[in-house]
């Protein structure tokens, strides 16, 4: 077995393999745990591209390895949505994968009434940067944003 920490963007899944398994079975285990469809995944170990058919072990990898994954862009056209997951009222908003988090959390603060500054958005348990696009958090076409709001006392 060989644990592959997938970098790239915000969230670094590490995923277990046997290394009789194929780069191509580790890109699915990658969709299911980032929803990044196998045909945008593009890996990267040593500058050198993996490729699908190659078994994990022909690459020689330790007990760890880093893998760097790059994702093929959506056209600018094209829209998401995707599950804002708030205690008892989930609601899904429009994004494209560009927009920023910022632009997302404009989105949230208007469809619940909650004022931005009491926000805060997270995709795979990672708090998400306002600065950031949501391509660095891997949002996709249904993807989970779980939504916490900072209650103050009154």
């Amino acid at each position: 077995m060989v644990l592959l920490k997938i970098a790239g963007g915000e969230i670094v899944p590490e995923i277990e393999m046997s290394i009789l398994d194929t780069i191509f079975d580790l890109k699915q285990k990658i969709q299911k745990e980032l929803d990044v469809e196998v045909y945008r995944q593009s890996l990267w170990h040593n500058n050198r591209m993996l490729r699908d058919q190659e078994l994990i072990h022909d690459y020689g990898f330790g007990v760890s390895e880093r893998l760097y994954l790059t994702v093929t862009p959506l056209s600018p056209e094209h829209k998401l949505s995707v599950m804002v997951k708030f205690v008892g009222s989930d609601g899904y908003v429009t994004v494209k994968e560009t927009d920023k988090v910022r632009e997302l959390r404009s989105k949230v603060e208007r469809y619940w009434s909650i004022p931005s500054e009491l926000i805060t958005l997270k995709r795979r348990n990672v708090v998400m940067e306002d600065n950031l696009p949501l391509s660095a958090y891997y949002v996709n076409e249904a993807s989970e944003v779980q939504l916490s709001v900072l209650i103050e006392p009154r």
